[in-house]
């Protein structure tokens, strides 16, 4: 009768021969993930010491032998094989490092801190489920939101490792989304902010002035071109383009802050497809004309820079305009300015806004560099209250007098 065949990633049969000296020899052939058959042998000093010897040798052969994630492993043990892969992944450059660092961070304060100590074997739909709620009613909502994609990430890695034979994070229910902020500012507000802006510290006696001027031109690019804080003071040289007419102004980068590499520039914005070429109405092309001014004569030069020409950090920029709403609360609220919801995003928001209520939603969403118009539609654009005036017309005509 013949041998039953061995597929691919199988050992077969362990033969043991007994040596001189008291010494085993394990013979067995083992076919590796090719389908090539090897003729593997292990001495040892014991018969059991053999077999494992040469179970190790048939391991290196096929991925089938590779010791991977089971059902009693836990969700922290998971994680941490999941954020290795991720890692890799950073280090390839399929993803970011600050994608990496935000993942890391979301296991380590807010997942494992939960749930951390739970096998896989047990998550079930409702298990995930009641995770997902609990951290959503002792944190947030959207820390429940950074949970549940990260544990749906994890499960699914723990899937392909054959640990687990489905993900049970995908059925778990939706959350619900967070209140859309619907606060702009009209072209008076932007007028008396900017005012308070020039004058903002302007007699102070304790330490230097702040870089009110950052300020002032960073809030007219971004009014004037939807761009995100990161790739306002992520603007080059090079980016602009002073000459046509009106000018323009190329939007192909962001700044970004990692642990790993620090303050750096990446080469795309938020999204590689929102890369886009904006031309610049005259409040933006007169503040990057002055940022010109100041930035350092090589292309690469930054608009907005340390003055030692390093990049400024999203989140020192921030922080300058906190400071700045602090000084002028008061005078903020005479103005009407929702002080609460006053952030760099205001002013995206009151582009898309002013811009769909002007020329409509396609044109709006394509500025702002969004994929699709619903994104836009969803988060930035704040519908008018007043509806337009023209249904009075339409409807006398199909219903009468």
């Amino acid at each position: 009768m013949a041998r039953p065949r061995i597929r691919a990633g199988e050992l077969g049969a362990i033969q043991i021969t007994r040596l001189a000296a008291d010494s085993y020899r394990a013979r067995a052939r083992a076919r590796d993930d090719a389908g090539t058959l090897h003729q593997l042998v292990a001495v040892a000093n014991t018969e059991d010491a053999a077999r494992i010897a040469l179970r190790h040798k048939a391991d290196t052969l096929s991925t089938s032998m590779l010791a991977g994630l089971t059902g009693t492993n836990t969700i922290a043990e998971a994680a941490a094989c999941w954020l290795e892969q991720v890692r890799a992944r950073a280090i390839a450059g399929s993803l970011t490092f600050s994608t990496y660092e935000s993942y890391e961070t979301t296991v380590r304060c807010v997942l494992l801190p939960q749930c951390g100590g739970i096998t896989l074997d047990v998550l079930t739909v409702g298990r995930c489920d009641r995770i997902i709620q609990a951290i959503m009613l002792h944190r947030s909502v959207s820390a429940a939101r950074r949970a549940r994609v990260v544990l749906g990430q994890i499960c699914g890695y723990a899937v392909r490792d054959d640990a687990i034979r489905y993900n049970p994070v995908r059925d778990v229910q939706r959350l619900p989304l967070a209140e859309k902020k619907t606060s702009i500012l009209i072209p008076a507000q932007i007028v008396g902010i900017r005012e308070l802006m020039q004058h903002w510290r302007e007699t102070s006696t304790n330490g230097p002035r702040p870089d009110y001027r950052a300020l002032i031109d960073g809030m007219d690019i971004m009014l004037g071109t939807s761009a995100r804080v990161g790739e306002c003071i992520g603007l080059r040289r090079c980016d602009v383009d002073m000459t046509t007419a009106p000018p323009t102004l190329l939007i192909d980068g962001t700044i970004v802050q990692t642990k790993e590499h620090g303050i750096t520039r990446k080469n795309s914005p938020k999204r590689s497809r929102q890369r886009r070429r904006v031309s610049l109405p005259a409040l933006a092309a007169a503040a990057v004309r002055r940022r010109l001014a100041l930035a350092g004569k090589g292309k690469d030069a930054l608009l907005f820079a340390t003055k030692n020409g390093n990049p400024i950090s999203v989140s020192n920029y921030e922080r300058l305009l906190r400071s700045f709403i602090h000084d002028n609360f008061e005078e903020l609220e005479k103005l009407d300015v929702e002080v609460g919801h006053y952030s760099t995003h205001i002013y995206r928001r009151t582009t898309a806004t002013l811009v769909e209520r002007a020329v409509g939603l396609t044109l709006a969403s394509r500025l702002l560099g969004h994929a699709s118009e619903q994104i836009t539609r969803t988060s930035y654009v704040v519908s008018a209250e007043q509806v337009d005036p023209i249904t009075v017309g339409v409807l006398d005509g199909l219903l009468g007098s």
